[in-house]
C-alpha cells in the first residue's frame, strides 16, 4: 500500500512540475508579447499623444483600453467580434 501512495506522490510531484514549467513558459510569453515589437510600437510620443484623448499628458487605464477597442475593431474587418488568422495579421 505504501508504495502505492509513493508513486502516486511521486506522479503528482512530477505533473505539478510540468504544469509549473508550463505557467512559466506562458508567462514568459505574455512578457515577451507586452514588452516586444507590439509594446515598442506604442511607446511613442505621437502614439501617446493618439492615446491621450483628454490631453493630460498621461495615458489612464480608459483611454488605453478606448485606443485598443478601435484597434480591434479595424481590424475585425467582418465585424464577427473576433479576429481571424487573416484579419490579425493583416492579410
Amino acid at each position: 500500500m505504501s508504495q502505492i501512495l509513493i508513486r502516486w506522490s511521486s506522479a503528482f510531484a512530477v505533473l505539478t512540475a510540468a504544469l509549473s514549467c508550463a505557467s512559466l513558459a506562458i508567462a514568459d510569453d505574455m512578457v515577451s508579447f507586452a514588452t516586444g515589437g507590439y509594446a515598442r510600437g506604442l511607446r511613442t510620443v505621437d502614439e501617446m499623444h493618439k492615446i491621450d484623448t483628454d490631453g493630460d499628458g498621461t495615458v489612464s487605464h480608459d483611454e488605453f483600453i478606448a485606443y485598443e477597442t478601435k484597434v480591434f475593431d479595424m481590424m475585425d474587418k467582418n465585424h464577427a467580434a473576433s479576429l481571424g488568422p487573416q484579419e490579425f495579421l493583416g492579410k
